[in-house]
């Protein structure tokens, strides 16, 4: 079986995969960001917060909330959007 397309018809479908294709990219971004997460690693909490380093460590003198999961320490959003809502 084959199917002709006219030209109009060939732009518009490559048009509209090339938005399904750039829609799923960016879902596939959206879903592996950082807002997709419960915990975060330091580093990922500085981006998350938008700080630095040494303003996380001022934070954790301050009692910001933390885990230490088999030696590595996760610090979860919820908890960290309710110290830093409190502060």
């Amino acid at each position: 079986m084959e199917i002709t397309l006219s030209q109009e018809q060939r732009t518009s479908l490559g048009d509209d995969i090339y938005k399904l294709v750039i829609n799923s990219i960016d879902k596939a971004r959206k879903d592996a960001s950082i807002e997709s997460k419960d915990f975060f690693r330091k580093k990922e909490l500085c981006r998350y917060l938008g700080v630095s380093n040494n303003t996380v460590d001022k934070f954790l003198a301050m009692g910001m909330p933390y885990h230490v999961v088999r030696g590595i320490t996760l610090y979860g959003k919820d908890e960290i959007k309710q110290f830093v809502l409190e502060q």
